[in-house]
Parts: C-alpha cells; sequence; structure tokens
C-alpha cells in the first residue's frame, strides 16, 4: 500500500527518550511499516511562538530544528531526509520512507526566516494561529492579512522554490498570496468551511484557486474541522464536497497527526487507522482510482511538479 501524508506533527511531540521508529504519538515508523510499502511524510518543524524570546528565537529554533533533524538521523537506515523527487525516488528505491521538512510558522525562525531553504524547509507557512511579523492566522483574524515585510518574504520564499501552505493563514492573507504569486500553493491540512464552518477551514472560492493552480489540498482529520460529531460521515463529507468542485486531482491527506491531541473521528485512533480508513474511501465510497489520488498520486504528482 502506497502512503503520503501531508502534515504531522509528529517531529516535534516526539519525549525525550523515545524515537520516531516507537513512540507513544499517534505516528511512528513502526506502525507504517506494517501496511506501508512507500511512505511520503511532510514533517512540520512547529513551536508555539508565544512561548519563544520575543526578540530572538533564532537559538530556541535551532534547538528544536536540530533534535528533529536528529530523530531522523537516528532512523536513517529507515527513512530518509529529502530535498526533492529525485531524493524522494531514491529512497523508495532503496526500501526507505521518504520525509520532506514545513515550517509551521515562519516566525519561530526568527532572524532566519530568509534562510528557510537553506534549511531544507520545502514548505512554508507564514503564520500559525497568532498574528506575527509577517502575517496573520485565520483564528486572530481574517480580516489581516501579510504585512510589508510578509509581502516581501513570500517573493524571497517563492524565489527560492519554497511552496507557500496557506492552511494558517487568514482570507486576506491568502488572497494576498494568490495575488503575488501564480504559482501552485497548498494547504496542507485543511477542511472545507461549508461543511463545517471553522476559520482554518478553506472557502469555496479558496478550493476552486488551489484547483485552477494546480494545488494541493489535505484533509485533516481532527474533528474540530470535520463538523465535531466524531464520524467518519463527517470527514467523508468533507472530501465530496472537495470533488464536487472538481478538485479530484489536489485532494491528499493531511492528517495533523500530533497536532490535534488525538482528537478524531471514531474508527481513527493513529496512523495505525489508516488502512482501515483507506478501505472506506476504496471499497465503500470513491472506488480505487480516487482512493489512489487522494492517499497519494495527487501529493506525488504536486511534488513533480513543484519540488525539484
Amino acid at each position: 500500500m502506497h502512503y503520503f501524508d501531508a502534515h504531522a506533527d509528529t517531529l516535534t511531540q516526539v519525549a525525550q527518550s523515545e524515537t520516531l521508529m516507537n513512540n507513544s504519538c499517534c505516528l511512528d515508523l513502526a506502525r507504517v511499516r506494517v501496511f506501508a510499502d512507500r511512505y511520503t511524510q511532510i514533517f512540520a518543524v512547529w513551536k508555539d511562538r508565544n512561548t519563544m524570546s520575543k526578540d530572538h528565537p533564532e537559538d530556541e529554533f535551532i534547538s528544536l530544528y536540530q533534535r528533529v533533524c536528529g530523530l531522523l538521523k537516528d532512523q536513517s537506515a529507515y527513512i530518509e531526509l529529502c530535498q526533492n523527487v529525485s531524493d524522494m525516488e531514491k529512497a523508495h528505491a532503496e526500501g526507505k520512507s521518504a520525509a520532506f521538512l514545513s515550517i509551521e510558522d515562519i516566525s519561530i525562525m526568527g532572524n532566519l526566516a530568509e534562510r528557510a531553504a537553506e534549511f531544507g524547509f520545502r514548505f512554508a507557512m507564514p503564520a500559525w494561529n497568532y498574528e506575527n511579523e509577517y502575517a496573520c492566522g485565520a483564528v486572530s483574524s481574517q480580516l489581516k492579512g501579510l504585512t510589508g515585510r510578509g509581502r516581501e518574504l513570500v517573493k524571497k520564499l517563492t524565489g527560492q522554490g519554497v511552496v507557500l501552505d496557506i492552511s494558517h493563514l487568514s482570507d486576506c492573507g491568502t488572497e494576498e498570496i494568490f495575488n503575488l504569486t501564480d504559482r501552485p500553493v497548498m494547504a496542507s491540512h485543511s477542511n472545507v468551511r461549508e461543511i463545517c464552518h471553522h476559520p482554518r477551514n478553506l472557502s469555496k472560492e479558496q478550493i476552486k484557486e488551489l484547483i485552477r493552480r494546480n494545488g494541493l489540498m489535505g484533509i485533516n482529520f481532527y474533528d474540530e474541522f470535520t463538523g465535531g460529531k466524531k464520524e467518519i460521515s463527517d470527514l467523508l463529507r468533507h472530501i465530496d464536497a472537495v470533488l464536487q468542485l472538481g478538485g479530484e486531482k489536489i485532494l491528499a491527506l493531511g492528517s495533523d497527526f500530533d497536532g490535534c491531541g488525538a482528537a478524531f473521528p471514531k474508527g481513527i485512533t493513529g496512523v495505525q487507522s489508516v488502512p482501515d480508513f483507506i478501505n472506506i474511501l476504496e471499497k465503500e465510497r470513491f472506488g480505487r482510482e480516487t482512493a489512489e489520488n487522494i492517499c497519494w498520486k495527487n501529493a506525488e504528482r504536486f511534488l513533480h511538479e513543484n519540488v525539484r
């Protein structure tokens, strides 16, 4: 079985005494290896900016970044940190999983933000839930967008080949990004606002723009973004809604494992539940072709076109 997940926070949540191979989080390699013979994961590097030094967060970021890289290096026989699709294909050919890094709230890098690509980040979110010096998160305000520094940073990141991720960004900020660049962007872990009216979910117009750009949209398992009823059927409604808009080629999985306190619909308890969920997608709802598109093909297509 092939499996691609566009967003998990696991690497920033693994306890000091645990490893990426075996841990008490929602995701580890031991559980994935049971069912996936080709696995790619975009791991988020994240920390609550409000808990960091106000003026100089760089040291804390570097410490976090080194730990993340160390967790991957410790399992280098099984997973490879990748910079491009060639690295990904090489890892898979060697029987390894492939990992990419995303910076979730680029402000945690402090004055290193413009060097995101140098640190190996191929994906970047301008903001998390809060307002920072670059942009405003959707949970804080939908009416505040990018700052002047944010607009300059967007231009620099896209020039470096970093893919912008709008999942946490405000509506105003998202619109500004759409106006600043015509490059494909992604929403790594967001659902459909029409189905569940939460500011972290995307509007119809935003989804249509992702479709127009051949972008990527990872469906989030967090039950607060699916409808709060803890039913798999609610999660499937979001997939249905994107398909009805013509989004069969942009849909992916963006589980948000270890980023939402394991608050998932019934039947999903962690990565070990993915095979059952994929079976529902294929056998009970959408058929094999659409299930494969959602579970890995669309995400790999996006990487082949944008992460070279």
